[in-house]
């Protein structure tokens, strides 16, 4: 390659002249340019230009991009004053959005906005106490949703100490931490000896009222499925037929008076593109592609992993631990909303308000986990406005169940309470009605 650097060079001056820094810096990073008299002014020149994008990116409001073309230019050897003020404005750009999203109660996300300052090792005293602030109030948050109150508390104090003037949101959830823990240690009491006596019907309500101050904790949980198992009725269809009628692990939901959703049941579905030859769970009429995106739910929640290029509250990202409203962007437009509506449930919903549609038309998109809670409070994973008391659909190993207040004609049927349904089964209440059905092949996977 010797004897050729002016060849490269002036290639890399003409990916600058027309605006293709990346093209540039990576001609530039050839060895038959290294040491070439003519390379240094051009390589000023190309991380001025990553410089100067970088500024564009800050304006907009664009801190990842804004932190990669300033990463590019200081590879260069941008690091004159003019990189260290595009640095110190993205440091307080980091700080002043993790110090808002705090105030605001929502450390996971703050934890996403200081995230650049932590990988760029930016040594300052205040982003390492953030960063402290933030994870330890996640843990306490997670300890609090496993019932871990005491442990929780301490976290919470630990993490207060160490600022001046803590967040309203930390004070409140440091309230709220020594008003739930009285109140669940009374309940467990309540619980255990329901359980050992075998009265079902209290461990379900007495579970109930536990998981709602500790969604995660794992003996409540268990004890409301013990309690299901015993007293629900024989199910309507043998597993056989249940597995053979939903073999994509989906089904469709349809509320009278409400709509209908594709509910999914698996702990991982894919979202792609509506096409014949598509085999995603979520199947979209929009300009992304066959496989865009999965969602994992696991103990620590749902995670978002990026196939192809998306966006979550407008930043983009390649896996993020989604947090309730988040936004997330499929390609150029295509936009869902997650949310976890119901503290005692770890089903969530996605809701697509850029208007795109699947095969068939549905409200939205329920991951069901263990429950799915239709009525007319805000703590709902379907919203029925006339019901004046919840129903929820459950899960077996082999069956979906539903269990409500009063009587419920089930195919005919009449029960009491409660029911097991079928593949496919009618559903009227009091002041309800609804159905279940297989996806069937017009939504692929069939």
């Amino acid at each position: 390659m010797l004897g050729f650097g002016w060849l490269t060079l002036r290639q890399a001056q003409e990916a600058l002249d027309n605006g293709r820094l990346e093209e540039a810096y990576r001609l530039l990073c050839q060895p038959d340019v290294q040491g070439h008299k003519g390379a240094s002014p051009l390589i000023r020149q190309v991380a001025q230009g990553f410089l100067r994008r970088s500024e564009e990116h800050l304006a907009h409001k664009n801190i990842a991009a804004a932190w990669s073309d300033l990463q590019l230019a200081e590879k260069l050897g941008g690091s004159d004053s003019a990189a260290v003020a595009v640095r110190q404005r993205l440091i307080k750009v980091g700080l002043a959005e993790g110090q808002k999203l705090l105030e605001a109660g929502e450390p996971g996300r703050a934890l996403e906005a200081i995230k650049h300052l932590h990988e760029e090792t930016v040594p300052q005293a205040d982003v390492q106490l953030m960063e402290e602030v933030t994870r330890g109030w996640i843990f306490a948050r997670d300890l609090a949703g496993r019932g871990e109150f005491a442990l929780a508390q301490e976290t919470v104090d630990r993490i207060r100490a160490l600022l001046l003037r803590p967040p309203a949101a930390l004070e409140r959830f440091r309230q709220d931490l020594k008003e739930r823990r009285p109140a669940f240690g009374v309940l467990l009491v309540k619980l255990h000896q329901a359980v050992n006596e075998k009265r079902w019907q209290d461990v379900i309500a007495l579970s109930d009222q536990a998981l709602a101050l500790a969604p995660q904790h794992g003996e409540a949980r268990k004890a409301r499925g013990r309690a299901w198992k015993a007293i629900e009725p024989a199910p309507k269809a043998s597993p056989k037929v249940m597995e053979e009628a939903v073999p994509s692990g989906r089904f469709l939901l349809w509320v009278d008076g409400v709509g209908g959703f594709l509910v999914c049941l698996g702990s991982r579905i894919t979202i792609g593109q509506a096409a014949p030859d598509a085999f995603v769970d979520v199947p979209l009429f929009a300009d992304i592609s066959r496989t865009h995106a999965a969602i994992t739910r696991d103990a620590d929640g749902y995670l978002l992993e990026a196939v192809r290029p998306l966006q979550v509250n407008g930043q983009p990202a390649e896996k993020s631990l989604l947090q309730p409203g988040d936004r997330v962007t499929l390609g150029h437009g295509c936009q869902f909303q997650f949310r976890q509506p119901v503290p005692v449930s770890a089903s969530a919903r996605l809701d697509f308000v850029s208007g795109h549609r699947l095969p068939v038309t549905v409200n939205g998109v329920l991951m069901m986990a263990d429950t799915l809670v239709l009525g007319s409070g805000s703590q709902v994973h379907v919203l029925v406005p006339d019901m004046q008391k919840p129903v929820v659909l459950y899960r077996t190993k082999d069956a979906l169940g539903l269990r409500g207040v009063g009587t419920l004609i089930v195919d005919g049927q009449t029960m009491e309470d409660r029911a097991m349904l079928g593949p496919t089964s009618y559903v009227r209440g009091d002041d309800f009605a609804l159905a279940v059905e297989p996806v069937g092949a017009r939504m692929g996977r069939s």
